[in-house]
């Protein structure tokens, strides 16, 4: 038998989501530890959780308030056992088999650092585009990108360790994905694809979203502010990963460390 792999979902006011994401991703019979952190739900998310009896959840923690991304996945990080953990948003519909078609692949081959499930729309793939950057590893077809966002994967427990990033301005997951890359390891999205579901995508039939209550945090972030025009910044950002070189992504995330170190040295001369 396989051996478990450890996941982590966090939730924080998503009832609606999250009682069909917990149930999708149970029904899955893989092999797997479950951990749930409630960021101080007000909307019955945590008594959602707290009622759980599947002996797969293994570890449930309900904050005092929002705590973010940061202190959950440390939390998870210190109390999970497994060699592979990964992540699931309580907006998420995982497919059938995922588990299992991932951590072989991440056991067998070292170079790997996340891999995962695409979040998007079907529509929103094109084998065509993403043509350049498909790489051949561990007897796998795998479409590379610089990241691959913060649902939905699996990793190496010792490669996620090496490249958690310090404390600071942190709105998801502290895993240093572009920092991998540039170290050598292969995120990506073995293929075929893994179509994961996200609810919260307007383009979804479980999107929740209202104009009167519009809620993606993500949205809010980027101020983008109704769901019409978040549906179309998720295509276009999903069309982007598909044509962006790998070398392209690589040296604009250098880039923009040189002008933030520079930006930091500029501060320190002028004290």
């Amino acid at each position: 038998m396989n051996r478990p792999v450890d996941l982590l979902l966090i939730s924080c006011n998503r009832r609606g989501y999250l009682e069909k994401s917990l149930e999708k991703l149970l029904s899955d019979p893989s092999p797997f530890r479950l951990y749930c952190w409630d960021n101080a739900s007000r909307d019955g998310s945590a008594e959602t959780i707290s009622t759980l009896n599947d002996p797969r959840v293994v570890g449930k923690k309900f904050a005092r308030e929002d705590a973010g991304q940061r202190e959950p996945f440390l939390w998870f990080l210190e109390t999970s056992e497994s060699d592979i953990v990964g992540k699931v948003d309580d907006d998420i519909l995982v497919p059938p088999g995922w588990i299992d078609q991932l951590a072989p692949l991440l056991r067998r081959e070292e170079g790997f650092g996340l891999l995962g499930c695409w979040t998007f729309m079907a529509e929103d793939w094109d084998e065509g585009l993403a043509s350049p950057k498909i790489i051949e590893a561990a007897g796998s077809r795998i479409f590379r990108n610089l990241w691959i966002g913060g649902t939905a994967w699996l990793g190496r427990r010792e490669h996620i360790i090496r490249f958690i990033k310090p404390p600071g301005k942190d709105y998801g997951v502290p895993i240093d994905q572009f920092l991998m890359t540039v170290n050598g390891l292969i995120n990506g999205y073995p293929l075929p694809l893994l179509m994961a579901h996200h609810m919260d995508d307007p383009r979804s039939p479980h999107c929740r979203m209202e104009k009167s209550a519009f809620s993606s945090a993500t949205a809010r972030r980027k101020g983008i502010d109704s769901p019409e025009a978040y549906a179309g910044w998720i295509a276009a950002d999903a069309r982007r990963i598909l044509i962006e070189p790998l070398d392209a992504q690589i040296r604009r995330y250098r880039l923009q460390g040189d002008r933030s170190l520079w930006g930091r040295l500029r501060r320190l001369a002028c004290k």
